[in-house]
């Protein structure tokens, strides 16, 4: 009996052996990550970004966003060329499958790009550099949602919507899809909406535009990333170490000084 032990005993560890083995030459029969190595040689980093989604990417050439100018710190620092690809589709469809973009297209996402369990389902992601949430902005100071016809629009993909969407109904709010934060102004600019609640950084920066006031939501904050493609580690660890020293020496708060969005620094 004692032998039988001994024999499954060995049979078990044998087994074990096995598996172990063939999971350490899968590994070895891998593709090599050359992410890196091709940037390099190509000398150029291609990023999608939004058309225009202020704070973070803007159309001005002597303010072209907040997330253009940490991506052109970057991109010096590493030696290349920036290259933006501007998607339409990002920013206004919150469906990133819609977006249409590739490898070929782009070697990083940028512009607006929040660290979530949706957004890890088809890409890696950076250290986060903002954190974002929801925010409501309005003319007249504080302004009691009870009540209160306002505009809303989504933004960034990512963010709960369904939990906005239950505090707004807890606080009887009335609400109306509006497709752009430019739209939101100008309707609360004729008075047909009391205010208008948005993705935290694109309403600051309408509110700011305007001179009116901007509260953030109690709701769950987000960190904002720079999304890149799974398995382009090589990549992700020079970018990493990048944004590490843009930190470190202050060059992040500077620019986030520009765009007033020092609060929302991480």
């Amino acid at each position: 009996m004692s032998a039988l032990k001994g024999l499954r005993r060995f049979l078990r560890d044998i087994g074990t052996a096995a598996v172990l083995f063939a999971l350490l030459a899968a590994l070895y029969l891998l593709p090599p990550d050359t992410s890196l190595a091709e940037v390099e040689k190509s000398g150029v980093l291609r990023v999608c970004v939004p058309e225009a989604y202020p704070p973070l990417v803007t159309a001005e050439a002597s303010r072209p966003g907040f997330d253009v100018e940490l991506l052109e710190e970057i991109t010096a620092r590493m030696d290349l060329r920036l290259d933006l690809n501007r998607i339409a589709a990002m920013g206004r469809d919150f469906n990133p499958r819609n977006w249409r973009v590739t490898r070929t297209t782009c070697q990083l996402l940028a512009g607006g790009t929040v660290d979530s369990t949706r957004t890890r389902s088809f890409l890696d992601v950076t250290q986060p550099y903002l954190h974002t949430g929801w925010a409501v902005a309005s003319p007249g100071g504080h302004l009691e949602l009870k009540g209160a016809l306002v505009g809303f629009y989504p933004g960034l993909t990512g963010l709960d919507r369904i939990a906005l969407s239950r505090y707004l109904k807890e606080n009887e709010a009335r609400v109306r899809l509006v497709p752009g934060m430019e739209a939101i102004a100008a309707k609360i600019e004729t008075g047909e909406l009391a205010g208008g609640i948005g993705e935290v950084l694109a309403t600051t920066a309408m509110a700011d535009a305007h001179g009116w006031q901007v509260s953030e939501l109690p709701l769950e904050r987000y960190p904002v990333v720079l999304g890149l493609w799974r398995g382009d580690l090589t990549l992700k660890r020079r970018l990493e170490q990048v944004l590490g020293e843009i930190k470190s020496d202050g060059t992040l708060g500077q620019i986030a000084d520009r765009y007033g969005v020092e609060a929302a620094l991480e």
